[in-house]
């Protein structure tokens, strides 16, 4: 069993990862079309869906090794993979879609962003085991 707050970090580091990941593949160069333009991985639809599906499990599996590396705790990929997507999708795909440039402090202000709600998706996680905590065991003597 996990304790509550490396249930917060955990979330909070997947999160972390995502927008990291999210900013910085997104704007490795791949060349430039006929018109000038630079070419990047999400301008395919095939580059965009293998990035809007790899990131997140990306980042999940990331965090579950590395904390496995560092013996600091053991997250279940039953609760790091929905708080990559949720990650994902609510707070970091928006801020990227609505950031200014790729400069380092919009990188920055994207993976706080991302940390943050890595650790709000993951309370429901502590809250239930809050729950699981606070009901008595089915399995005592009678």
């Amino acid at each position: 069993m996990m304790r509550k707050r490396d249930i917060i970090f955990a979330g909070m580091a997947t999160g972390a990862f995502v927008g990291l990941l999210l900013m910085v593949i997104t704007h490795i160069p791949l060349g430039s079309n006929s018109d000038g333009d630079k070419i990047t991985i999400m301008y395919h639809w095939s580059g965009a869906l293998l990035t809007l599906i790899g990131i997140p499990l990306m980042s999940a599996f990331s965090v579950k090794y590395a904390s496995k590396k560092l013996n600091c705790c053991e997250p279940s990929m039953k609760q790091l993979i929905p708080v990559a997507y949720l990650t994902f999708l609510i707070p970091v795909f928006g801020a990227s879609f609505g950031a200014p440039n790729s400069d380092l402090d919009t990188l920055a202000t994207i993976v706080l962003l991302a940390a943050i709600g890595g650790a709000f998706w993951s309370l429901p996680y502590v809250l239930g085991a809050l729950i699981r905590k606070t009901n008595p065991s089915e399995n005592e003597d009678e």
